[in-house]
Parts: C-alpha cells; structure tokens; sequence
C-alpha cells in the first residue's frame, strides 16, 4: 500500500494523464466530425476535470509545506510519483504534520486513487495512462474496437466521487494550514523576547571589571575572548520553570578564553617565572539578592510557598555540591599563571572590594584540568573560513542563530562594536575540539596600540537605521553564500574599493539589499526574511533601538526565532 506522500503523488501523477487522454479524443472527434455530438459533452468533462485538478494541486502545495523544502517543491511537482516521493522521511513529516487527520487525509486520497483508475479504465487507457492508439485520424476505428464511453453522463458518477473526495482533502488542508498559521501567530504573541538584559548588564560589568584586572608588572598586551550563545533560555523569567528565581537570573555563565600575548617583552620573562598562553574558565556575574522582604511585596502572595520550597531546593543542591577555594584576586596575570599547578580547583573572586560598592561580584571558575597543548591553538577570524569546505551549511545556520542572538546580548557593550563583522568574529582551533561551534568574541586589554575602529558615514544613517543590525544581515548573507560581501559584488552595485568612504558603504548596502531579493530562491522564506529585516531595519516599528523593549522584541520575533526554527526544521526536527 502506498504511503501518504507517495499516493498523493500517484494522483498528482494520474489526472493529468486523463486530461491528456480526454484531449486526444477531443481532437479526435474534430478530425472525424462523425462524434461531433460528443465534443461538448468531452469538453465538459474537460473543463470539470481541469477545475478538479487545479484544487487538488493547490491543496498539495499547501500540504506539502513545511514536509518539503522550498528548494525541492519544484522538483517535486515537476515528477509526481517519481523517486522523490518514497522516501520515507517525507511521510514522516506529512503524518506529524497531520497528526490524528492523518486516517481522514488517506482515506480521501485513497478514494481520488480509486476513481482516478476508474477513470482511467472507462477511457481504455493503457497501463501507462496513454491511448492505446496515436494516430487521431484512425479514432473511429478504434473507438469502435476499443468501446470507450464520451457520454458526459456515463462519468457523473466518477466525478461526483472525485469532487467529493477533492473537497474533503481541499477542506482538510486548508483547516491544517489555518491551524498551523494560528498556532505560530499565538505562539508569536506570546512568546516574550528572553530578558537579554540580563546577560547585557552582565556583559558590561565583566569588561568593567577587566579593565582594573590586569595589575601585572609585564605590561604586555592580554585577550579575553567570549564565548558566543544563544541563551534562548536565559533570563526568561518563567516562573513555572523549576529553575526559575527571579528575573534577574541567568541560568549559565560566561565561557571565556585568557590570552597572554607572547610578541612582547615582559618583565615576566626575564625572571623565573614562565609566561603562560592560554587559559580557559567560566565566570559569573553575582548580583546582591533582594531580602526576602522585599522579594514577597514584589511577587505578592500567589505562588510563594512553591518558590520558598524551590529557593530551599536549590540551597540544599548547593550545600551539597563541593565548594571551590575562593581567592580573592587584583592580579589576573599572576592568578593565571599560579593556575599552571596541578592544583586547579579555585574560583577567583575579581576585585572584590572595589566591586562590592557596585552590589556585584565577577568569579571567575577555571577548568578542572589544564588546557591541554596551548601552544599549537590557532585563532582565525571568520573572513578566513568562510570559504572552508569543511565549515558545513549545518555549522553556518547554526552560527547565524548564535550571532543573530548575541545581537540582543551584547549591542552597545564593548564586546559589540556596532560594526562588527566577519572580522571581529573568531574561531579557535584546539586538538580534539569541534571548531565551528565555539565562536568566540574577543578585548585586548594593556593594548600598546589601540584597535582602529570603523566609522559609518552620517549619511548612511538615513538609509541604514540600525547599523549593529545592519552588520547582522551582512554576516547572515555571507554566512550563506560562504563568500565576503566584496566577492558578491556587481557593477550595478556601483563603484567600490574607491577609498571614498562613503562612496564604499553605498556600494556595500546596494550589494546587500539586491542579495536580499535574491535570497529567497535559494535560502528559503525564514532565513531570507530574517536577513530581509535585519538589512533593510524592516520591523514596522518607528523605534529602531536596540534599548527599546518592543523594538528588541520584535527583533527577536523577526529574526532569532525565524533563524531558530528554520535551523530546527532543517537539521533537528528532520535530520534526513
């Protein structure tokens, strides 16, 4: 028995055989003028067996979406009943996506199947569908022979049964897609951008706290480099979640990379003591908890034994967990460099006089073991792997749902420069580590020479409304064409590589809003929407401020979730 996908196929397939057979007797009819009493009544079988298709197409293209791709669709429709359509894994997503109307859904198209060969065999087509002969001017002859039936109401029946059946599946889908496009709506509506502030506010205090860090004599020049998440969890604020406290909470630290830069000399190298290269740890950011007191007059009475019982959870959790040495520590060059030793189970406490004024504490958990050979890591920049074969499409969606949420994390922090890009975005190879799932963000600090920074020409802000945004779409279209927006341009772009800056961004944005178009035949409407908005600042919001709450949010709406879900159905919910 064929499956769903396949018998919707086989339909797909079988009309328009009969619609070519119907034709053939037409004009069979005209060349023999004898049966011109059967041309109207062919003709209308014609014009009803025509209209019947055109509904059942329409319903398969709305039932094929979301079980095949966008990029497939046309091959699918071009070759009904081909190899395509038995692959198991198509079927699979045609049941979840019809769920318990799965049995109504077959038993309508098993219905069509049937009428359809009934059809076929009223009209003495071959096993192929086909007239069993070619020649239009032999009709007579062979209708004779043949005994096929042109009397429009010797099909009545056939076609009361396919228009049946073609209604209840027409109905069917388009109540499948009326409830799929509700449930998104109502999932949209909902869904509240995850309180990127709190990561925000974090982020801040972690680099304030590093620039006062670094009281070492060698005066050299030292990286951090911060790993970059989704967090689509964090700060949620979901009070039925079990690990909810309150909004405040961020629910996993930072991942952060520490860097001594060997290019200068240090005073450190001239005595015993052995530079040290890189060092990996997590770090929290403790924020001064409200007292009780005020916690109950804000949550009010509802729900406070269940959180005192949560709250007491989570303190016998932590009581029971091993506790690091605590070292409070002005240095981070001498503290990493102790952290050489075998004896690794610490958690250094940054400055914690100085940041106790500001309600907040930076502890900074290194790794139980030693990073294993540090001297053989490479860094490379995002500009330099675009063009990896081995930086698969799996990898680069994925990187642009990381980026597009650490947009909402770290805009306007020192980690983000509003121009950010392909060449502020890194990568950082390790013996026996996946490479391109770790991106990473990265500060100097006790920098000799301080980093250049790009400036967008002011007339360019009337075009370019977000420019932090702005650089999201690029690296998104980048991201999916695996090549720099330079080596994407045309000469209707305009001029580029002038040196006039202005001159250059034009060019830039007039390359980067005609691959918007473009996109949408390649990458499908999800991720082609979600560059769509980030290029051209298209959220039908007046704000266009990452610090306006309902401007994030539609942000997030608009792009994080659209990249998030096109990524899932793509490599999760159907990995085949």
């Amino acid at each position: 028995m064929a499956t769903g996908i396949e018998a919707a196929g086989l339909v797909l397939g079988s009309i328009p055989l009969i619609l070519a057979g119907l034709q053939f007797y037409a004009e069979g009819i005209a060349v023999t003028k004898r049966y011109w009493k059967y041309k109207e009544e062919v003709n209308n079988i014609l014009y009803e067996l025509r209209a019947e298709n055109t509904m059942y197409v329409n319903s398969i293209n709305m039932l094929l979406v979301g079980v095949v791709s966008q990029k497939d669709m046309t091959e699918f429709l071009a070759d009904p009943g081909g190899g395509r359509w038995t692959e198991a894994k198509f079927d699979r997503k045609l049941r979840s996506r019809l769920g318990a109307s799965y049995d109504s859904y077959m038993e309508s198209i098993t219905h069509m199947i049937m009428t359809a060969d009934k059809f076929k065999e009223k009209l003495k087509l071959d096993g192929a569908g086909k007239p069993q002969f070619s020649e239009q001017t032999s009709f007579k002859e062979h209708y004779r022979r043949l005994k096929f039936s042109l009397r429009k109401s010797d099909y009545s029946d056939l076609m009361g049964k396919l228009r049946q059946a073609n209604q209840s599946l027409y109905r069917l889908t388009t109540q499948t897609a009326y409830l799929d496009a509700r449930q998104t709506s109502s999932k949209q509506d909902c869904q509240s951008a995850p309180n990127f502030r709190v990561i925000k506010d974090r982020a801040d205090n972690f680099y304030t706290a590093l620039s006062t860090g670094w009281n070492c004599p060698c005066q050299a020049d030292h990286s951090v480099s911060l790993r970059l998440e989704s967090r689509m969890e964090d700060g949620s604020g979901d009070e039925d979640d079990e690990d909810y406290e309150d909004e405040e909470t961020m629910r996993d630290p930072f991942h952060v990379l520490f860097r001594f830069n060997h290019h200068h000399k240090t005073e450190i190298s001239s005595t015993s003591m052995k530079p040290w290269t890189w060092e990996e740890a997590d770090v929290r950011i403790e924020y001064e908890k409200q007292s009780s007191t005020a916690t109950a007059a804000c949550g009010g009475q509802i729900g406070k034994g269940v959180r005192f019982a949560k709250q007491a959870k989570k303190a016998i959790q932590a009581a029971l967990e091993p506790q690091p040495n605590m070292q409070p520590i002005k240095d981070l060059c001498s503290a990493i460099y102790a952290l050489q030793k075998p004896q690794r189970d610490v958690c250094f406490s940054l400055l914690a006089n100085e940041i106790a004024k500001h309600k907040y504490g930076v502890h900074i958990y290194p790794t139980k073991q030693l990073p294993p050979d540090t001297d053989t890591w490479v860094v490379s920049s995002l500009r330099n792997v675009l063009d990896d074969s081995q930086f698969a499409r799996r990898d680069r969606l994925k990187l642009a749902v990381t980026l597009a949420s650490s947009v909402l994390q770290l805009h306007e922090t020192p980690w983000l420069d509003e121009n950010w890009g392909k060449d502020t975005i890194f990568f950082v190879k390790r013996p026996g580590r996946a490479l391109y799932d770790q991106p990473f963000v990265s500060q100097n600090f006790n920098q000799t020479t301080p980093t250049p920074k790009t400036e967008t020409p002011n007339a360019m802000s009337r075009i370019i409304r977000n420019q932090t945004l702005y650089a999201l779409g690029v690296a998104l279209i980048e991201l999916w064409y695996g090549k720099t927006l330079a080596e994407l341009h045309k000469d209707a772009d305009g001029p580029h590589d002038t040196g006039i800056m202005q001159v250059d961004f034009m060019a830039e944005y007039n390359t980067a809003d005609r691959l918007v178009d473009e996109l949408y035949s390649e990458a499908g409407g999800k991720y082609s929407d979600a560059v769509r908005r980030c290029i051209r600042c298209d959220f039908d919001r007046r704000a266009s401020s990452l610090e306006d709450a309902q401007f994030q949010k539609a942000v997030y709406q608009g792009v994080v979730a659209q990249l998030k879900e096109n990524y899932e159905y793509m490599f999760q919910h159907h990995p085949d």
